[in-house]
């Protein structure tokens, strides 16, 4: 196998077993007696230290190489989620989501060894590649955890084999990646290059460009609202409606397939007939009206339409986003760009993990989605006031009538 094809295994690999216990989690801790702070505080360890990390990894490999970073990471990975399943103490699990959290800068460095080993002209399509293990990732991960947790095992075991199994794919990686993966820089060249880091002067820089500040808050306020889901789904599920931590897997599945259906399928489709600025417009409708459908949940059968309309919306909204983004970047500045963006979503989450575990804890079940449609409203405020007809459009600051580019289409993940 060359080596693109086994660092994008690597990704895939690495995705399933995170999304494995994306679901899981909550449950999980809800079994020991966690508190919803606490519950919150474990999933927003993950992004904070991914946050902290990932510029430094980047930025280590350039330095030392990719791969002996991607073998450190990799091995991190599968002790963080081998201490999530043997433990109960919660610092314990703390630090094994912060250990994750680091470990999971290591996407960077994948995306990097991508760029090293691919042609310039094939590089989108590289890249591509990993936003496919990305969507791929979250629609097998959740399954295999729901059928894991279905499995006829102890009930003192029934809640830890998806960590073990997820410490396993971690290990196939971490395995994959020592004996199979070649070094992508060579060592001359290892000293010319800087990762990309979020710094003052950067962020700076980049909200300055025209138009792209209001798009990064739209894609801030995106993620803050959908993250709010992510974090409470399973416990939202269980209190309202009785599921558990099986049919919780599975209600991520169908969420995660759904959003890659809008992103890898029906983003192609739209995007050259209606445009970015309507698709933003028409994603955030969507979705807060999913939220809104969520928070009034009392039967499965509401699920069957909130649920499509968050997934879709949100499908639909990232790669606009990010497409229109990348449009009205220009080139030299599209690195920094998009580093702002991601360190963006990443700050999103992290701080809508421990917000919505809050509300559902000292509020109600539906305060995380009443929160979250919240969020969705002030996004399509801003939304509307520069991209409806007769406004100050965003695309008139800097591109007048520019043909979507082919960037919306391959860069799904970027806002997942």
């Amino acid at each position: 196998m060359p080596p693109l094809g086994i660092v994008i295994l690597v990704v895939l690999i690495d995705l399933i077993g995170f999304s494995v216990v994306m679901p899981l989690l909550a449950p999980f801790a809800e079994q020991y007696g966690f508190r919803e702070w606490q519950i919150g505080l474990l999933f927003s360890a993950y992004p904070f230290c991914q946050f902290l990390s990932a510029p430094v990894l980047g930025r280590l490999s350039d330095h030392y190489g990719r791969r002996p970073l991607l073998v450190v990471s990799q091995a991190g990975s599968t002790i963080s989620f081998l201490l999530l399943g043997l433990s109960r103490d919660f610092r314990v699990m703390l630090l094994a989501r912060m250990l994750d959290g680091v470990s999971g800068g290591n996407i960077l460095v994948a995306q990097a060894y991508v760029a090293d080993v691919t042609p310039t002209e094939d590089r989108a399509r590289g890249l591509g590649l990993i936003g496919m293990a990305f969507g791929l990732g979250f629609v097998l991960g959740p399954l295999l955890g729901g059928l894991l947790v279905s499995l006829p095992v102890a009930e003192a075991w029934r809640l830890r084999l998806p960590f073990l199994v997820a410490a396993a794919f971690s290990t196939t990686a971490w395995i994959l990646v020592l004996a199979r993966l070649p070094e992508s820089l060579p060592r001359d060249q290892r000293l010319r290059h800087r990762a990309q880091t979020l710094s003052r002067r950067g962020l700076v820089d980049a909200v300055s460009l025209p138009g792209v500040g209001r798009l990064l808050v739209l894609a801030f306020l995106s993620v803050l609202a959908f993250a709010a889901l992510e974090g409470t789904l399973s416990l939202f599920l269980r209190r309202r409606l009785g599921w558990d931590a099986t049919l919780a897997a599975f209600a991520f599945t169908g969420l995660g397939l759904l959003s890659a259906v809008a992103q890898g399928g029906l983003i192609r489709w739209l995007v050259p007939r209606f445009g970015e600025p309507r698709l933003i417009i028409t994603g955030l409708c969507s979705a807060a009206c999913g939220f809104a459908a969520l928070a009034l949940a009392t039967h499965p059968g509401h699920l069957l339409s909130a649920l499509p309309l968050v997934a879709l919306g949100q499908g639909i909204l990232s790669p606009s986003i990010a497409g229109l983004l990348s449009r009205m970047t220009p080139p030299r500045e599209q690195g920094a760009v998009f580093g702002t963006l991601s360190s963006a979503s990443t700050l999103a989450r992290m701080i809508s993990y421990a917000t919505a575990n809050l509300l559902l804890g000292r509020l109600s079940t539906a305060a995380p989605y009443w929160f979250g449609f919240a969020v969705y409203l002030a996004a399509l405020t801003v939304a509307a006031r520069s991209m409806l007809p007769g406004s100050r459009s965003i695309a008139d600051e800097a591109l007048e009538e520019v043909k979507p580019s082919e960037a919306s289409l391959r860069a799904p993940h970027e806002l997942s």
